[in-house]
């Protein structure tokens, strides 16, 4: 079965931390962009912009907007499997944004982050109904969404009703991959980076 993560063609080589997860950016996080709502574009990532981190820390690399496809790698050493053990979200007014962060203690795992047109469950393929007009799909492998006796760490469909991100839906668990929809408004850029112990998704609002 030919995996949902192998169809990202882009490769992103750098990703980048800001200093909240879901607690706001202040100056200096570049202004999110949208992108036309009657397609579903297929551009290629930006490059990284340098930026001052907020709140006065020093130069990191902060990533850019797009509305392409996205793939970071980070070959972690298994066993143990990366595993997802909570998902937070929030909304950012001020800087014209909506977060989700999932939280993923030790080492991150491979992933990658692009539209599609459909959600379909990971191996199944059956169809599954999320709250939203348009769709954004990430992919986290090698990961699980389980602990190690079989209990679901993030599971389910869940309504969110954030300006931008109106829902979130685990649609896979599966031979190390990790497949979590993002339901949003409306196709916009978005970005993603890491923090210690988690990766998170920012959407324009």
């Amino acid at each position: 079965m030919m995996r949902i993560a192998s169809k990202t063609a882009v490769a992103l080589t750098a990703t980048a931390a800001l200093v909240a997860g879901c607690g706001g950016n202040g100056a200096g996080v570049p202004a999110p962009v949208r992108a036309p709502s009657s397609t579903v574009p297929q551009a290629s990532p930006s490059p990284t912009a340098s930026a001052r981190a907020p709140g006065g820390g020093g130069s990191v690399n902060h990533p850019t907007w797009s509305s392409g496809p996205v793939t970071v790698k980070h070959n972690p050493a298994v066993p143990p499997v990366p595993a997802v053990t909570g998902v937070r979200f929030a909304a950012h007014p001020q800087e014209g944004f909506d977060r989700i962060v999932f939280d993923i203690p030790g080492a991150l795992p491979d992933y990658s982050v692009r539209y599609v047109s459909q959600v379909r469950m990971d191996p199944s393929d059956r169809a599954v109904s999320v709250p939203g007009r348009r769709y954004l799909l990430v992919v986290l492998n090698p990961a699980q969404a389980h602990r190690d006796n079989g209990a679901a760490t993030v599971s389910g469909v869940h309504r969110v009703g954030l300006p931008m991100l109106k829902s979130y839906a685990v649609v896979g668990d599966y031979e190390g991959y990790v497949s979590i929809v993002l339901g949003l408004d409306d196709v916009v850029g978005y970005r993603v980076g890491e923090l210690p112990g988690r990766i998170y998704v920012d959407v324009a609002a």
